[in-house]
């Protein structure tokens, strides 16, 4: 079932599939001008989550102004998909060292391997 179908109103009623989708949509514009308001010192922007995260560089970029502290040596041009794994390794390394349970997720579900 898909995620965005099973979204919830207010009373926890189940909304229908057009309302999850717009909701689904609010909830993701939200959260991209949150991130790139948190990336503007970092003269970076993000349009889309899945390429923009997915070499590590943005998202090590957002760890570095949220904890105050860079993750790591990140590697800024990244020239192949190990050095992508290395860049969100670092990050998710420093989000779980700041007490944050990761269920799930790890470097290979953020870079795309092909």
């Amino acid at each position: 079932m898909d995620a965005r179908a099973s979204a919830r109103s207010r009373e926890g009623h189940a909304a229908s599939a057009g309302v999850a989708d717009k909701w689904v949509l609010i909830q993701e514009n939200t959260f991209r001008n949150w991130v790139n308001e948190q990336l503007r010192p970092m003269n970076m922007t993000v349009t889309d989550f899945e390429k923009d995260f997915e070499n590590g560089v943005k998202l090590c970029a957002l760890i570095t102004v949220l904890q105050g502290k860079s993750p790591g040596r990140v590697i800024q041009s990244p020239k192949n998909p190990h050095q992508e794994l290395e860049n969100v390794a670092l990050a998710l390394s420093a989000i779980a060292n700041d007490n944050i349970r990761l269920v799930n997720i790890g470097k290979s579900q953020v870079v795309i391997l092909i």
